[in-house]
């Protein structure tokens, strides 16, 4: 068993390190050696093909349903796109013979995920959680499957946060449930590169520090209710760590041993085993002199609070682009996405009888690209919410006044601008945003007071109330939309000024 931290004492991933074994951790068994009998089963486990059908059902893709978490941390309902579906089939083909050991395995679940997942959940994270959770239903194979330490860190680090939305507090209630309190941004970009930062000193055994760095991890990963709960999340985290770089060193040792190395690299026929062995086992470790590190070194009181280990500025990074539209870069091609929203009746349940306003901003490092979208409230406090989930400064560029019906004048300047509108992966709020274009300000403008006026001009007429439906097009402006290019040009006369 591997050293545990325990909890009052001072984190310590060195204790016991000697000549040897540098890092102090203790190695754990050897396993046996198989017998002839146990090798065959093995080697039958890893050849046996799985049944498309049973594997379907095992992936939970029986029913077309996208099935990644919600916020609520059920299932999602909606359905794959049908365009996917025989793509899906012929992936989960591909796979009946894998296991966990197959190098391919990882990339094709990977494409699995992104074809099934729907429109609303195709962030990163989402895919990650998905691979990670698939993959343990393969057999383990002929050989143990070979994970990169970064990755088994970011796995230990982030398994506490999984558990719906990875915006949530890892903390714990007085029930013992979930906190439901959804951290802002800002923590959740540091969160993310303390756990970076944290990677790089596991693997230069910079475990000074790796203690600094756990609480700082912590108080990103709790909300203000729950920062009493550090320690206990720190004690499981150096376990993990402790765990995870023996493991590692174990691994390397004995790949050293057989002339290889965790990257595939040979390294026989150049250097001596025991200098393998050597170079391996003390790889980024030469500055620290591990032997002498029995009890932890004290931190230097120089480092700042964990609060303030991170500058609190706003991110002015370029977007992460998921996608770009297929369509091309042709206005003409959002006719028939025009036409649909025009034609659609406005229904009080779907909301597109409120007023509101239409705003339009850009943020600081991404100035070509502008988000159109609509409030019913005051454009400032939505770009405030923003803010503080996206960690984002907007930068206001249209000074709107009310407006009926915004969310539908929404959806036809949505529609409109369809060619160039692209996919950003945000992860601070671990959402995919798609209300994003690539055009100017200007171009925006033009298009939001188009289509605002040409709502102000009553397009629509309230039906009886035994139809269900409360506003339909008027005759004369379905008559025009027959012919969508000759609309499109009356309606750029009539109102784009």
């Amino acid at each position: 068993m591997p050293n545990v931290y325990k909890k009052g004492s001072r984190l310590s991933l060195d204790d016991g390190a000697t000549a040897t074994n540098p890092s102090g951790l203790l190695t754990p068994p050897r396993t046996p050696s198989p017998t002839p009998d146990t090798a065959v089963k093995i080697n039958q486990q890893a050849t046996k093909k799985i049944d498309i059908s049973v594997l379907k059902c095992r992936l939970n893709l029986q029913d077309w349903r996208c099935g990644c978490l919600t916020k609520q941390g059920k299932p999602c309902k909606k359905y794959t796109p049908k365009e996917n579906r025989t793509r899906v089939d012929n992936l989960i083909e591909s796979m009946v013979a894998l296991t966990q050991s197959s190098m391919e395995l990882e990339d094709r679940l990977r494409k699995l995920a992104e074809l099934v997942h729907c429109e609303v959940h195709p962030h990163e994270k989402r895919i990650e959680d998905r691979v990670e959770k698939w993959t343990s239903i393969f057999p383990t194979g002929d050989a143990k499957p070979s994970i990169p330490l970064e990755k088994r860190i970011t796995i230990a680090l982030r398994r506490d946060y999984a558990h719906c939305n990875n915006r949530y507090c890892i903390g714990k209630t007085l029930k013992q449930e979930n906190c439901r309190w959804e951290l802002d941004g800002q923590k959740m970009q540091d969160y993310t590169k303390t756990i970076d930062e944290i990677i790089k000193s596991v693997a230069g055994f910079d475990d000074a520090k790796i203690e600094l760095l756990l609480k700082v991890l912590a108080y990103n990963g709790l909300c203000h209710h729950h920062q009493y709960q550090s320690s206990k999340h720190i004690e499981l985290w150096t376990s993990r760590l402790v765990e995870i770089r023996s493991t590692h060193q174990a691994e390397t040792k004995q790949l050293a041993n057989s002339g290889c190395t965790l990257d595939d690299s040979d390294m026989s026929g150049t250097t001596s085993q025991p200098e393998i062995v050597q170079r391996l086992m003390l790889k980024n470790s030469t500055k620290h002199d591990l032997e002498n590190r029995v009890d932890s070194t004290p931190i230097d009181f120089a480092s700042p609070p964990p609060d303030q280990y991170w500058t609190k500025a706003p991110d002015e990074s370029p977007f992460k682009i998921v996608k770009r539209r297929d369509s091309p870069q042709d206005p003409k091609s959002s006719y028939t996405e025009i036409k649909a929203n025009a034609m659609r009746p406005l229904e009080e349940k779907l909301d597109d009888l409120k007023k509101g306003f239409i705003y339009l901003y850009t943020v600081k490092g991404n100035e070509r690209f502008v988000k159109i979208g609509y409030t019913t409230r005051s454009p400032a406090t939505r770009h405030e919410e923003w803010k503080l989930s996206c960690n984002r400064e907007p930068k206001s560029l249209y000074k709107s006044s009310i407006v009926p019906n915004a969310g539908r004048i929404e959806a036809l300047c949505h529609a409109e601008l369809d060619y160039c509108r692209i996919s950003v992966d945000c992860t601070c709020c671990s959402m995919q945003h798609i209300e994003w274009f690539e055009m100017t300000p200007g171009d925006a403008i033009s298009v939001i007071q188009k289509w605002s006026k040409w709502m102000e001009s009553n397009p629509y007429t309230e039906t009886s109330p035994e139809s269900g439906v409360k506003w339909v097009l008027k005759a004369e402006e379905v008559k025009k939309l027959d012919d969508i290019d000759t609309f499109m040009k009356d309606l750029a006369l009539r109102f784009d000024k």
